[in-house]
């Protein structure tokens, strides 16, 4: 697909996406550099390239078309997608919990944690959003930085061609308006 200069590409950088395969493959190396040099020296270069991989979002405004790109020495791929009778961009913050058991080693699962065995993690990303004219949403980039995510909508702001909504500046906005009522 053929794309012009005017695409607005936000690039997040090394977010170790493949943080999993990569420690598989430099756990590879290590064994394989002792067993058998030659399949440690490939396992080697695999771990490295998986760590040098970036991420990032490409928008053509003109077309409507986005991709969800990953990046490895300049090269990038991805797929073209389109949006369809696009209303509004959203920012939005998403939060995500997850629980897990945990247990140790000769120890009873009440040993640590909450009492119940149990952990939770959080991940929180800014999600910039579509609002198609048929009250479809479509997610266009899950950012792991705050910063990237404006950096998207101060972009789009300036096409001046859509309604743009910064959901976690409104919502900063209204708890300090809350506070300074609260102090009167």
């Amino acid at each position: 697909m053929n794309q012009t200069s005017t695409t607005l590409v936000i690039n997040e950088g090394k977010t170790l996406n493949y943080l999993i395969p990569l420690i598989f493959c430099a756990l590879a190396a290590l064994i394989c550099l002792v067993l058998f040099w030659p399949l440690g020296i490939l396992f080697s270069a695999i771990a490295v390239i998986l760590g040098l991989i970036e991420t990032g979002l490409e928008f053509n405004p003109q077309t409507m078309e986005y991709r969800k790109y990953k990046s490895l020495f300049a090269s990038k791929w991805g797929e073209w997608k389109k949006i369809p009778d696009p209303d509004s961009f959203h920012l939005r913050l998403s939060v995500e919990s997850h629980t897990y058991r945990t247990y140790a080693m000769g120890a009873s699962p009440n040993y640590y944690g909450n009492g119940n065995g149990r952990s939770t993690s959080k991940s929180i990303t800014y999600d910039i959003m579509v609002k198609t004219k048929n009250e479809q949403w479509i997610i266009l980039y899950e950012f792991l930085s705050y910063k990237l995510a404006l950096n998207f909508v101060k972009h789009m702001r300036e096409l001046e061609s859509f309604e743009i909504t910064d959901h976690i500046a409104l919502k900063l906005e209204e708890n300090q308006q809350k506070r300074m009522n609260r102090m009167r």
